[in-house]
């Protein structure tokens, strides 16, 4: 018997400020080409602030953390803020341990920086 094929949903949504694309399901290898396109697409609307949320990721790979490091290059590039949106749950311990929490602009739901609140 075969796994089901992982799942990724991208949601976009736009305010004055700011573009954020939460994604829910699982970032991995074959659902990458999803998430890249959603992110390109994104930042070719020049947004002043791109937030991720990936607070609803059941999984992510080492090439999820990959696109938020390219995606931050490119925002410190075009002189934008990109924020991301971590939770509590895994995707937060593999961002920790990684020890990229203190390299990225982290926003919580009770953090009076987040855009959101």
């Amino acid at each position: 018997m075969t796994d089901p094929p992982a799942v990724l949903e991208v949601d976009r949504v736009s305010y004055d400020d700011r573009l954020e694309l939460a994604l829910r399901g699982e970032l991995d290898n074959d659902t990458l080409a999803v998430a890249q396109d959603q992110v390109a697409a994104a930042e070719a609307d020049a947004p002043p602030v791109l937030v991720l949320d990936l607070s609803a990721l059941e999984y992510v790979g080492s090439c999820g953390v990959r696109l938020v490091l390219l995606a931050q290059h490119g925002a410190d590039a075009a002189n934008r803020r990109l924020a991301v949106r971590l939770g509590r749950g895994p995707t937060r311990r593999m961002f920790d341990i990684l020890g990229l929490t203190t390299r990225l602009d982290v926003l919580d739901r009770d953090d009076p920086q987040d855009p959101a609140t």
